[in-house]
């Protein structure tokens, strides 16, 4: 507890971001099993206007997730540097104060690593100038779960929207395939 009380509100709302986006990529991952069974079952019993709008609002609902941790950690990066923390760098590793631009951009660089995975790494791409400061270690994992987050979920969803795409194509096809010809 004395940790805590030693602790500013940046720092506290930064731990509770990652713990959030922890439990919600734990989440997401077994409970789109669950999810991804029932809109499975859905196209194979039901191929109808309403399973597809069962499905859209299913990816609806991640996709808004998804943007809600990318505005709070946009947000919280930004408390941390109004607080003082030097968590950015630029090229040459100086520390530099990002403004809401060049954190978002940092935040959509870090997203996009986390789709891309290896790929913007190994041909050293990048989509801002100010990077992170690898002497904050704390900073770096708290990026890392973001970073995984995005990662995690975006494997989720392109898997399953091919999985479903798949399914619905192969429904149609069945039952425009049952149709009598004329």
């Amino acid at each position: 507890m004395l940790l805590l009380a030693d602790m500013t509100l940046p720092v506290v709302f930064a731990i509770a971001l990652s713990l959030a986006m922890t439990a919600a990529a734990i989440w997401t991952w077994f409970y789109h099993d669950s999810k991804h069974r029932d809109l499975d079952s859905w196209i194979e019993y039901g191929f109808s206007r309403d399973t597809l709008r069962h499905v859209l609002i299913y990816y609806r609902s991640m996709g808004i997730s998804m943007l809600v941790f990318y505005v709070l950690f946009v947000a919280s990066c930004l408390m941390l540097e109004a607080e003082g923390h030097q968590i950015f760098t630029n090229a040459s590793g100086q520390p530099v104060h990002g403004g809401p631009i060049a954190t978002a951009f940092f935040a959509l660089d870090l997203v996009l690593r986390g789709g891309f995975f290896d790929v913007m790494e190994h041909f050293e791409l990048s989509v801002t100038a100010v990077h992170i400061n690898r002497a904050l270690r704390w900073f770096v994992w708290y990026a890392f779960v973001f970073r995984i987050y995005y990662g995690l979920t975006l494997i989720r969803i392109a898997v399953s929207f091919v999985w479903i795409w798949a399914k619905l194509y192969a429904a149609r096809k069945h039952h425009g395939s049952d149709r009598p010809t004329t």
